[in-house]
């Protein structure tokens, strides 16, 4: 049976994340990963240990918090967060109103390999990136946003899918190659936007370039998401502000909620239960106020955090601030994903099930997407799929299309979001035991002696194409090619059938 989004998941079935795990034993694990003041291990060079497994880097605190850093009263429940975007993104979005020619798909692609693959080559170094390759990386996102612009002018649209959270390949994989192109955050220009050294961006550049293939052929788009925020943040904010005043949704997200600490140097990590990332994207921290160092005319003070934890202090007001602000960015990060693929012409698809729960605690009455179905549905085959492979098979238009054609009508008669699922499933493994059957006869040499005239073997047949002379050979290859065209025609056919997506994954993962 298909997933019930709002129900609980069962501990002994796979986990909905794809990894062929127990839930139980993967993101069924809800439990923090360690209890308040635990002991930390000792301190490496560079570092601090904010909690027993997360280390912060010791100038990074100065960079996060500077001297001068405003501090604000916590409001008495959760708000909207602020938006983050740099001049850069503000001005990359005017390429957003495709004023200007626009580079292909595929040139842009190809663009974007040769620069990914010269930044590969920087040196290891420290130092930062020359302005040169600066101007560069920035180019090349404004390219990308006049291109990704132009596609949304297209009739009819090509299928634009936005994902955040997993690898390009896995994610064409898991949605059922249902999308003309996949559009997700550019890594390399956002690491340039934190002032990066040149071996950050060489690694960046280098993860990149394991879906060579995909990018060079336009399947797979990074785009500079901060362009998004600069054009339409403040719709990301609203739409979190309206969800924080229904109580029912309040009360859900807090639920959900999984706190670790306060640890041995007063730190707080909060994510939550069912989200893809089982590490804690955020984490707060205890400020001490220094009462000798306040100046009541310019109300300035000091303050002093990564203080010992002390258990018989009552950490629970700032427990609950905490949480206030997790609701908030937990909210706001789920529309700032659906705001950025309105802004980029594509459809948002979460991996992540908190954030589906929390979709359709908002939205009860909408349904689920294909692409969205299918990430949760059951695919055999194309989910281990590499990139290079991926891009091959999407060349396959006939095939590609009859399979979404299939989509199509197994959906048609789906009315809630778990037949939605199990339509999928079924399908899918409809087409998987169909491509079984193909490659059986594809191998077997039957097949092949239901083409060749009776008691004529190849070896005879070549036999008389040698003694025969030139007119002979001719004769003899002609012949054999007016007997083999039924069978050549046939599995010409069966490169347009969608089953045939299956063989050929087996066949690339072998």
């Amino acid at each position: 049976m298909g997933i019930d989004l709002l129900a609980a998941y069962g501990r002994n079935e796979p986990c909905w994340c794809g990894s062929r795990r127990k839930y139980k034993s993967c993101h069924g694990n809800q439990r923090p990963s360690s209890q308040p003041g635990a002991p930390l291990p000792p301190d490496r060079e560079g570092s601090r240990f904010l909690s027993p497994s997360t280390s912060l880097a010791t100038g990074a605190l100065g960079r996060m918090m500077p001297a001068g850093t405003g501090i604000t009263l916590p409001a008495d429940g959760p708000e909207p967060t602020a938006i983050s975007y740099t001049n850069w993104e503000a001005d990359l979005g005017s390429a957003l109103d495709g004023d200007g020619d626009a580079m292909s798909i595929e040139s842009l692609g190809g663009l974007r390999v040769e620069v990914l693959r010269r930044l590969a080559g920087l040196p290891a170094s420290e130092d930062p990136p020359s302005d040169q390759i600066i101007q560069a990386v920035y180019r090349l996102a404004a390219e990308t946003v006049r291109t990704v612009a132009q596609l949304v002018r297209q009739t009819p649209r090509p299928a634009m899918l936005w994902n955040q959270e997993l690898d390009v390949a896995q994610f064409l994989g898991r949605t059922l190659l249902l999308a003309d192109h996949v559009l997700y955050p550019d890594h390399v220009f956002d690491s340039l936007r934190r002032e990066p050294s040149a071996r950050q961006l060489k690694e960046d550049a280098t993860s990149e370039l394991m879906n060579a293939e995909l990018l060079a052929s336009g399947i797979a788009i990074p785009v500079p998401a901060g362009v998004a925020m600069a054009t339409q943040g403040r719709a990301a904010q609203e739409l979190t502000a309206g969800d924080l005043k229904t109580p029912e949704l309040v009360a859900w997200v807090h639920s959900q909620l999984i706190v670790e600490g306060p640890t041995a140097r007063e730190a707080l990590f909060v994510r939550a239960a069912d989200d893809l990332a089982q590490d804690a994207a955020n984490f707060w921290l205890h400020g001490h106020i220094d009462r000798g160092s306040m100046d009541h005319e310019t109300g300035r003070f000091k303050t002093s955090m990564l203080q010992p934890y002390d258990p018989g202090f009552d950490y629970e007001p700032w427990i609950n601030q905490v949480k206030n602000s997790a609701i908030g960015a937990l909210v706001q990060r789920t529309h700032e994903r659906i705001v950025a693929a309105d802004v980029f012409g594509a459809e948002y698809v979460s991996a992540s099930l908190f954030e589906a729960r929390l979709l359709r605690t908002r939205e009860r009455t909408a349904r689920i997407g294909p692409a969205q179905a299918a990430l949760w549905a059951d695919i055999p085959e194309l989910t281990t799929m590499r990139g290079p492979d991926l891009a091959k098979l999407l060349t396959n238009e006939g095939a590609i299309e009859d399979l979404r054609r299939q989509v199509r009508a197994a959906l048609k008669t789906a009315r809630t979001d778990a037949e939605n699922i199990d339509a999928i499933t079924e399908l899918t493994h409809q087409l998987e035991a169909a491509s079984l059957n193909l490659q059986k006869r594809s191998r077997t040499d039957l097949a092949w002696k239901a083409v060749i005239p009776g008691g004529l073997s190849a070896a005879s047949m070549v036999l008389g194409t040698v003694t025969g002379g030139l007119v002979a050979a001719s004769g003899g290859a002609l012949g054999a090619l007016a007997t083999l065209a039924p069978f050549l025609g046939d599995r010409m056919n069966t490169r347009r059938d969608a089953a045939y997506l299956f063989v050929a994954a087996r066949r690339g993962r072998q």
